[in-house]
């Protein structure tokens, strides 16, 4: 085996273990990406909604929202930023979720795309319509 497949498994082996360095009452790198993503499209959808309806405030609309993230993922805003302030202390562990959600941007714009190619498009009418010259 050459050197460079050795320091690629050793390198693959660290990386994975980071989950030990990682304190139990932390919510664990894959479950606060989850929790990240939610609180961006929540923020947006409170953008929304307060676009929509000038009567409402947004800090309103983004506390409402976040607390239902809480909600859907079992935890409490305490656990979050005691979380947030873990990662924000481990620049390394922060940035490999950093990173995961880019990709997830990029895969869902990616999709997004694909799905409204030209050629995926089908017309809403029959197409004995279209007369050929």
């Amino acid at each position: 085996m050459s050197k460079y497949k050795v320091m690629l498994l050793a390198f693959v082996f660290i990386t994975s273990c980071n989950n030990s360095r990682i304190p139990s009452d932390i919510i664990k790198p894959s479950q606060m990406q989850d929790i990240l993503w939610d609180m961006i499209r929540g923020d947006v959808l409170a953008q929304e909604i307060v676009r929509g309806d000038s009567t409402r405030n947004i800090k309103n609309e983004s506390f409402a929202i976040a607390q239902k993230v809480f909600s859907i993922h079992h935890i409490n805003r305490d656990k979050f930023e005691t979380s947030m302030d873990f990662y924000t202390k481990h620049p390394e562990l922060l940035k490999i979720i950093f990173d995961s959600l880019k990709a997830v941007k990029t895969r869902s714009r990616y999709l997004k795309i694909e799905k409204n190619r030209p050629d995926k498009i089908r017309p809403h009418f029959p197409p004995d319509i279209i007369k050929t010259k």
